[in-house]
């Protein structure tokens, strides 16, 4: 199979729109246009032609020039405003001079002249679906490079969690029953009235709790998750964790998400884990005080997108501090389990805290990133798919086809 014959077949994949204000044009070059592509769309001016494209987003746009309401090439003009690569071929019957400038300032890919040329058209929208193809080539080749990268990423985290969860699994439930007994006996002696035994069990509790939380995180991290999903809003508790995490601190928040964020799906504990683990981190970073900002979005993911997402709605939530940032070699290992700057001494530096939130993040279908420049600050990116997530389809309506 030759070349030409793949953009023939990648063709009969494609929507094509077809703008013309004659009825009889229209009608005959229509019959030609169905038979190679795969949607045909037609329109009878460039007003219209322009909704049709805004609502299908057609791949490769066909269009008369001499129009009423709106001509050819200002239609093209406003389409190069929505997606810039598109392919527009324009035929007309004229060739002043005025036309043809304006084409080649707008960017058209193709200009015929009237009568038409069946082969010739049908030469130019193979030229353009030759483009097409190699474009959509390169980005699936990055896709997968992309993918390949975080697929590896994964296995490594989930390799590790696995072995954890398979050789620590079996004594995390009698290890957490024996903490709960500790804790209790801890608060009943802390109730006595010496101040030396208190210092200590103060100590026990603190390393009691941390057993605990770590517990929690070898039982996530083996996929154990001890709750159901529910669906919300995750900004309000996103907000609450935050203001805990740094009262009586120096730290400023300021927020900005609007009120009708859509909901996604989550586990309620988990997330509590990793936003309490985010501010922390955030926290620590600015122990002279500082700013935290948190901001949220409704966003669109589609196949030209870079993010390694399906297509389809995200919440896009921020969480950015101004603290000493994260210098340029170590950022790109601060999602793998056991890697830490911090001292071995406690839970917080454990070195599982942001691998527990990449895999939280990733198991709910989403993405989470963080950029930094050293000394000045450090922000994380989540994305988390939205409940009313649906797959985008193109259709037709009977007004514009023809």
């Amino acid at each position: 199979m030759n070349i030409n014959r793949l953009d023939q077949n990648f063709l009969k994949t494609l929507t094509v729109l077809y703008v013309e204000d004659d009825a009889d044009t229209r009608e005959q070059f229509s019959e030609f246009l169905r038979r190679p592509v795969g949607t045909l769309i037609t329109a009878t001016n460039g007003v219209w032609g322009l909704e049709a494209f805004k609502k299908h987003l057609p791949d490769i746009v066909v269009t008369d020039i001499l129009m009423p309401q709106m001509d050819g090439l200002t239609m093209a003009h406003e389409i190069r405003g929505i997606v810039p690569s598109v392919p527009i071929i324009v035929i007309t019957a004229f060739e002043q001079t005025d036309y043809l400038l304006r084409a080649v300032n707008i960017g058209i890919d193709k200009y015929v002249t009237k009568p038409v040329n069946s082969y010739l058209m049908f030469e130019c929208l193979l030229e353009c679906v030759h483009r097409l193809r190699a474009e959509e080539q390169l980005k699936l080749q990055h896709r997968r490079e992309i993918g390949e990268v975080w697929l590896k990423h994964n296995k490594i985290v989930a390799g590790l969690a696995c072995g954890i969860a398979h050789d620590y699994g079996s004594i995390v439930n009698d290890c957490n029953n024996m903490l709960q007994t500790i804790l209790g006996y801890a608060n009943e002696v802390k109730s006595q009235p010496v101040r030396e035994v208190v210092r200590y069990l103060d100590k026990i509790e603190q390393s009691s709790v941390d057993a605990k939380k770590l517990g929690q995180m070898l039982r996530i991290l083996g996929e154990d998750y001890g709750e159901n999903s529910q669906s919300g809003q995750l900004m309000p508790l996103f907000q609450i964790l935050i203001k805990n995490t740094i009262f009586d601190t120096d730290v400023v928040l300021t927020v900005d998400y609007p009120e009708n964020l859509p909901d996604v799906r989550f586990f309620e504990h988990q997330m509590e884990l990793v936003f309490s683990s985010l501010a922390t981190n955030a926290l620590e970073a600015m122990p002279a005080g500082g700013t935290l900002y948190l901001a949220a979005r409704e966003i669109s993911v589609s196949e030209d997108d870079e993010l390694p997402l399906e297509p389809g709605n995200y919440l896009h939530i921020s969480l950015a501090d101004s603290g000493s940032g994260i210098a340029p070699e170590i950022l790109p290992h601060i999602f793998n389990p056991y890697f830490s700057t911090k001292q071995r001494g406690s839970l917080r530096g454990m070195g599982l805290s942001l691998a527990l939130c990449h895999t939280i993040i990733m198991r709910q279908g989403g993405l989470i990133t963080a950029e930094s420049t050293f000394g000045t600050g450090t922000a994380v990116h989540i994305w988390l798919p939205t409940v009313q997530y649906q797959s985008v389809q193109h259709t037709t309506t009977p007004e514009e086809n023809t």
